[in-house]
């Protein structure tokens, strides 16, 4: 019993990677994002988040743009593998503007853009349904 328990819970976990430069924003949003089924890792760029030794593969990771920081062509240098994670760029005032058509182009199967921290979380519980919150799990806490 305690094996199907564990079972379906493992299911409904997920990890969302965070990349941004900022260390501040960065745990801003971990912090707004933060509950139990989600397992937060931040990250300052891109190659960190994806090296080849970690363990931990993300469900999703949100990509904060900052100029002169990153820039949206580094997306292109992620390999195959993880171009079908879920992406969400966050795009803040110093790059207000992105065509994510392109990146769908080069094998990115499921990337989308957000304007702003609440949007990221809406989009986050609209490509992971079961990680979102029920009212019963926050009378828990």
């Amino acid at each position: 019993m305690d094996n199907n328990l564990k079972q379906q819970h493992n299911s409904v976990f997920k990890s969302i990677f965070i990349i941004d430069p900022v260390k501040g924003e960065r745990l801003q949003l971990a912090k707004l994002l933060k509950q139990e089924k989600f397992l937060m890792m931040t990250y300052i760029n891109l190659e960190a988040c994806f090296k080849q030794t970690n363990p931990i593969k993300p469900d999703l990771a949100i990509y904060v743009l900052r100029k002169d920081k990153n820039e949206p062509s580094q997306l292109k240098t992620i390999k195959k593998l993880f171009k079908k994670i879920h992406f969400i760029i966050l795009l803040t005032p110093d790059i207000s503007e992105l065509n994510i058509t392109e990146f769908r182009e080069h094998g990115f199967t499921s990337i989308h853009k957000a304007g702003n921290q609440d949007t990221v979380k809406e989009l986050i519980y609209s490509l992971m349904p079961e990680c979102q919150a029920t009212k019963a799990d926050e009378s828990l806490t």
